[in-house]
């Protein structure tokens, strides 16, 4: 029998997003009969491979409106496998969602933006977060916002959201990250949000949830050309 899982944050955001929606989502393969926990074809059904874990850490991932509802969305991996340490909200340049703003200032203290340290980021002069911070015992777990959308998408979401600007930035330095690539990466093109996710947990020393996250990450790529495959001959 299939396994059924209980809604998690991703779940909820895109049922959300789905009953405001002023005009239906259609995506590449939308005809395909897919499960409704995956997303994928159901051929293709990779739900096996979820099984839920503990997180040292917590995150809230901000998620573009065109990314939401896309089969292929790596971000609502890190929900699947830590779907008590994942919160989601829908992005907005001007004006977030309240329970956004007071989540982010009641965690003003052990709060982190995970990304690149930009040109604009240097000119404003963010000092960005050190581990031994984020790894300080008396803090509550640090919490990590991530941009979720494309490269273009999640540049976007940054410099166009000063309210983002307020949050400390934690990066990845690129010594770390050409040595993950190495160890775990097969292609050099830009990372995804699961990927990214799971370098900084390797970053941060959480060498077991890093490989998990990564491996669900790589069995998740695989469904995603099953299902496309099945998905086309659906069309």
């Amino acid at each position: 029998m299939k396994p059924l899982f209980p809604f998690h944050g991703v779940d909820r955001l895109r049922q959300d997003c789905q009953a405001n929606a002023m005009r239906p989502f259609i995506a590449h393969g939308a005809n395909a009969i897919r499960c409704p926990s995956c997303l994928m074809t159901e051929s293709a059904c990779f739900c096996d491979k979820r099984k839920a874990i503990e997180s040292p850490v917590e995150f809230i991932l901000l998620y573009h409106r065109d990314e939401i509802h896309k089969p292929t969305n790596s971000g609502r991996l890190i929900a699947d496998l830590f779907p008590q340490h994942t919160q989601a909200f829908l992005w907005h340049r001007t004006e977030p969602e309240q329970a956004l703003l007071d989540l982010l200032d009641a965690r003003q203290h052990s709060i982190s933006l995970l990304f690149p340290n930009t040109n604009t980021a240097q000119q404003q002069g963010r000092t960005p977060r050190l581990i031994a911070d984020i790894q300080d015992p008396t803090q509550q777990p640090h919490t990590f916002v991530l941009l979720d959308g494309t490269w273009k998408q999640a540049s976007k979401m940054f410099h166009q959201s000063l309210w983002l600007h307020k949050i400390p930035h934690f990066e990845i330095q690129q010594a770390a990250q050409r040595s993950f690539l190495v160890r775990h990466a097969k292609h050099e093109k830009q990372f995804a949000t699961a990927e990214i996710t799971a370098m900084l947990l390797h970053n941060l020393g959480y060498e077991d949830q890093s490989l998990r996250l990564l491996n669900y990450y790589q069995v998740f790529n695989q469904a995603c050309l099953r299902s496309r495959k099945r998905g086309n001959e659906n069309e």
